[in-house]
């Protein structure tokens, strides 16, 4: 983005402070403000004035801060421009200023700052570093390219170089503008007749055409003669056809371009300059790789060297690549090492209301057989959606039907809770969610295995949930049944029913009798291997303290060879795979195993972790356990606070007072005898528990202090910016840099400013601006 800042013409001169940071006494000013971005409002001599951030200009009006961080501002009635270093780029001694500026990350060849000065009438140039490029001698300067910067002189313009303001071209034409038919070319006009010029001032081709025609990063461009008709050339300004054509416009690759005459349009060879292809079409466009051509309303692709792959006799064309991205137009390189698509490319062509599917050579995949195909992406790879009328099915990229057209859509598992594969294990990409009409308005939803070509579920359900790898629960309304990832029943819909398989052999089910429920779990055949009328089985509800963060939304399973029995009368019985309950009797409450160990507490309600054959991997000493993140539990025993891993190993041992996660860091912020400190992510102090508060400020990556009521800042690292001695501390509070600094702070009666360095500033005063100021 051109940033630009003109001001009107006063006189006056440059003022720099007297002081600079600490060599000195500061001066007293009326009052000091705490800095909004590059300057603050200082008190001087009663008036009001700016202080630039280094501390060594101040000024009276600011105009426009501006790419680079360059300032443009008024200082007694002249204008200059200061840098963020405080430098002065351009003295205050001009009439006006104008800062001109291109900041781009991503296309960095564009950037450029040029600064114009005008005295007397008079425009001259500076750098961004504050070389003068050109006196005040010219009547207009204004930047041409991001290397060049046009003059004007005696009505006529020429341009210099940005670097070092050499003039590459004297001031002779009528006008120059940069030229967009290719990269690095100037516009040259005389007597109303355009040229080209290069960058260093070499004329490449000479004013005596209308215009010229470029078409994006190509090598090739069109030019224009009086009467409208145009030949074309290369960026050598080499005419390599004669201006015969009403129009050209660009193909696929510099060997192709398309060449208009009277409404006709062929296709011309760049090589010979003769046609490849007769005028013969009604319009072409370029379509990614190939040439989309016209003969009235009907349409065809041609390759990239003319020759015609899919005759125009299509309605309509859509172009894909690879990863089901729709083309259109030109592909545009994004950057050295990308592009906008990816290729192989893969055409979609349609007759009226049928589809056919090609590929970019040309072979037809799949016939005109369909009312619609488009390319779907898929869990990890991309298929071609087959649609007639309202049933769809899937094919591969190749055209090989993988999946007939007779369902009613697929669920892409976005946005919907009709059907859950976390659970579903490596072989989860080949599942797909199919549906089907089974009321009005109502879909089903079933299982299609892209694998095997089968629909292994039929859509009839309201809801498909994996519950492992190998085993899928099926619910209808309130009837629910399971079938194994084949397909195959294992148990069929029953109302009210209550299935959940939790091993790839075990199911947990309830079933109801007069006198009331019981739970069960039974072996994939039926037979039953424990029973509990108080078992309350929940799949989602147990206590997942020691599972990892990604599994806590998963059915529960058997872990470690054993199911926790909730809602029985002892709240440490589990069973194991073969039925056998496993009591833990030395405990009041063991939770679910993960890897082996698990919460428990003794009787007195003292927690710990324990393994699964009762060792005690950490003492049942604490009060309380608790999540703290993925990996870390909290644990408090008195008032004292630590944290474990969920192996059972100490992470941090039992000394604190307050353990706090800095969130989206890995830092914590912990409490000892009332007072605060920063661990870092091994658990090493990295700032001493002697503060009062600390608060992490995530932009400027710093830790804002008190201590005895006094404030101070640390770095991310520990290290002390400013010491916590001052009774007030207000930071920068516009800082582009993520800087707080210069922060304005209060020591007894005097308020100042400090630098990054703890340095301050050459100005103190007694008093803070106030909004009546």
């Amino acid at each position: 983005m051109k940033h630009s800042t003109f001001v009107i013409r006063l006189a006056g001169s440059l003022l720099l402070l007297a002081g600079t940071a600490g060599a000195q006494t500061p001066e007293t000013a009326g009052y000091l403000d705490r800095f909004e971005g590059e300057f603050a409002k200082i008190q001087v001599n009663g008036h009001q004035q700016l202080l630039h951030r280094s501390g060594k200009v101040i000024v009276d009006k600011i105009q426009e801060e501006s790419s680079y961080r360059l300032v443009s501002a008024v200082k007694q009635g002249a204008y200059g421009v200061v840098d963020r270093k405080g430098d002065i780029i351009a003295p205050f001694r001009y009439d006006a200023v104008k800062v001109l500026g291109e900041s781009n990350r991503e296309n960095p060849g564009e950037n450029y700052c040029l600064i114009t000065v005008k005295l007397q009438g008079k425009t001259g140039a500076v750098d961004s570093l504050g070389k003068v490029l050109c006196q005040p001698e010219y009547s207009d300067i204004e930047v041409l390219t991001p290397k060049t910067f046009s003059i004007k002189k005696n009505g006529l313009y020429g341009w210099c170089d940005m670097k070092t303001g050499k003039v590459l071209q004297e001031p002779k034409y009528t006008e120059v503008s940069r030229s967009y038919v290719i990269d690095g070319l100037i516009t040259i006009q005389s007597q109303g007749k355009n040229g080209l010029a290069l960058e260093d001032g070499t004329v490449l081709v000479p004013p005596k055409y209308e215009r010229f025609m470029g078409w994006n990063s190509q090598q090739l461009f069109s030019y224009y003669v009086p009467g409208g008709k145009c030949g074309l050339m290369d960026r050598q300004g080499k005419v390599l056809t004669p201006a015969i054509y009403d129009d050209i416009n660009a193909g696929p690759s510099d060997a192709l371009v398309a060449v208009k005459v009277q409404d006709k349009t062929g296709l011309l060879d760049v090589a010979t300059g003769k046609l490849k292809t007769p005028l013969q079409y009604t319009r072409v466009d370029r379509l990614g790789p190939l040439f989309q051509v016209w003969k009235g309303n009907l349409c065809g692709l041609t390759d990239s060297m003319g020759k015609e792959v899919i005759p125009a006799v299509n309605t309509e064309i859509q172009l894909y690549d690879s990863k089901g991205h729709s083309v259109l137009g030109a592909i545009v390189s994004l950057g050295p090492s990308s592009a906008a698509y990816t290729p192989p490319y893969y055409v979609v062509a349609k007759k009226g209301a049928m589809a056919a599917f090609y590929d970019a050579s040309g072979k037809q995949l799949l016939p005109f057989d369909y009312s619609d195909i488009r390319l779907l992406p898929l869990h990890d790879k991309v298929y071609a959606a087959l649609l007639k009328d309202t049933w769809c099915g899937l094919a591969d990229l190749s055209g090989k039907i993988v999946m007939p057209v007779q369902f009613a859509g697929i669920d892409n598992n976005y946005g919907t809770s009709n059907y859950n594969d976390d659970a579903a294990g490596e072989e989860k990409n080949n599942f797909i969610c199919v549906l089907k009409e089974v009321k009005k308005g109502e879909a089903g939803v079933g299982l299609f295995n892209i694998a095997t070509g089968q629909l292994v579920i039929p859509a009839v359900y309201s809801d498909l949930r994996w519950q492992n790898a190998d085993m899928i629960r099926l619910e209808q309304g309130d009837s629910s049944g399971l079938a194994d990832k084949t397909g195959k029943i294992i148990r069929p819909l029953k109302k009210y029913g209550a299935f959940d398989a939790v091993s790839p052999q075990l199911i947990v089910e309830k079933r109801y009798a007069d006198d009331g429920s019981t739970t069960l779990l039974t072996n994939k055949e039926g037979q039953v291997l424990y029973e509990n009328k108080y078992w309350e089985f929940s799949p989602l509800s147990f206590n997942r303290l020691l599972t990892p963060e990604a599994r806590k939304t998963w059915p529960l399973q058997f872990n470690s060879g054993l199911l926790k029995v909730k809602g029985y009368s002892r709240e440490n019985q589990f069973v194991d795979t073969a039925g056998k309950p496993v009591v833990f009797d030395e405990y009041k409450y063991v939770g679910d195993f993960n890897n082996g160990i698990a919460v428990a507490t003794t009787q007195d309600d003292r927690v710990g972790i324990i393994s699964i054959d009762k060792k005690v991997v950490y003492p049942l000493v604490l009060d309380d356990l608790a999540p703290a993140d993925d990996e870390l539990l909290k644990m408090k025993q008195g008032k004292k606070a630590g944290m474990l891993r969920k192996d059972g190993s100490v992470f941090l041992p039992l000394e604190y007072d307050d353990i706090d996660r800095v969130y989206d860091t890995s830092l914590y912020i912990i409490t000892r005898q009332g007072k605060k400190g920063v661990l870092n992510a091994e658990g090493k102090e990295l700032v001493p528990a002697a503060y009062d508060e600390i608060r992490y400020n995530r932009d400027s990556r710093m830790f804002e202090v008190t201590k005895d009521n006094k404030a101070g800042l640390l770095g991310a690292d520990g290290s002390t910016l400013v010491p916590a001695i001052y009774d007030d501390l207000d930071q920068n509070q516009a800082w582009g840099d993520n800087s707080p600094f210069p922060v304005l702070v209060k020591q007894g009666e005097w308020y100042l400013y400090l630098d990054a360095q703890g340095k301050p500033l050459p100005y103190r005063a007694k008093k803070k601006k106030g909004y009546n100021d």
